[in-house]
């Protein structure tokens, strides 16, 4: 992917108000989603890309999410292997808006370590942030809530498929892993 062009690049400092596109706001908006300082060179390249494009995304679509609740958990990446696409975004703010009450994240997005280190399959959704996995109390905590949960979110556009442990968005399953009580929901590419 090549990097976003300068003109836009503008546009989404100003759109997230991280003033204007210069080497300080760069190394600013760096310390502020990396974790790792050797990412904090203040000079704009892929990994910097990556992350004000989701941070853009989340930005435009999510009034009650932030970037850093999709990050990549594994510790070993900058947190942001790709971005989160707008699809997804849109998915589990409707989810978050229909019930009214607060969802969190527990895995979005993914590097291969990470996705790995969690026993991911290796086509997962969540290496092309198009899948987001989430517990929402009173919603997702029961079995008998978790089929509620699936019935309304398999209606949403995009919708590709959503599991939780036990059930699934096409009847009863029995090998998947774990999820406890969250819920996985990815959208079609």
């Amino acid at each position: 992917m090549s990097l976003l062009p300068k003109k836009t690049r503008i546009k989404y400092f100003k759109d997230l108000g991280l003033g204007e596109y210069t080497p300080n706001n760069v190394l600013k908006f760096q310390k502020k989603a990396f974790s790792d300082p050797k990412e904090h060179d203040g000079r704009y390249g892929e990994k910097t890309d990556i992350a004000l494009r989701h941070w853009h995304n989340v930005w435009s679509v999510c009034e009650h999410f932030r970037p850093e609740e999709f990050k990549c958990k594994c510790g070993r990446c900058t947190g942001y292997p790709t971005q989160m696409r707008i699809k997804e975004l849109k998915h589990i703010e409707r989810i978050r808006e229909h019930y009214d009450r607060p969802a969190v994240i527990t895995s979005a997005l993914r590097c291969e370590y990470g996705n790995k280190k969690v026993g991911g399959v290796s086509n997962s959704g969540h290496l092309h942030g198009r899948a987001v996995d989430f517990y929402m109390s009173g919603v997702t905590d029961t079995k008998a809530n978790r089929k509620g949960a699936i019935a309304y979110i398999k209606k949403l556009p995009n919708h590709k498929y959503t599991y939780g442990d036990g059930i699934d968005s096409y009847g009863e399953f029995v090998y998947k892993p774990s999820m406890g009580n969250a819920l996985h929901t990815e959208v079609v590419k």
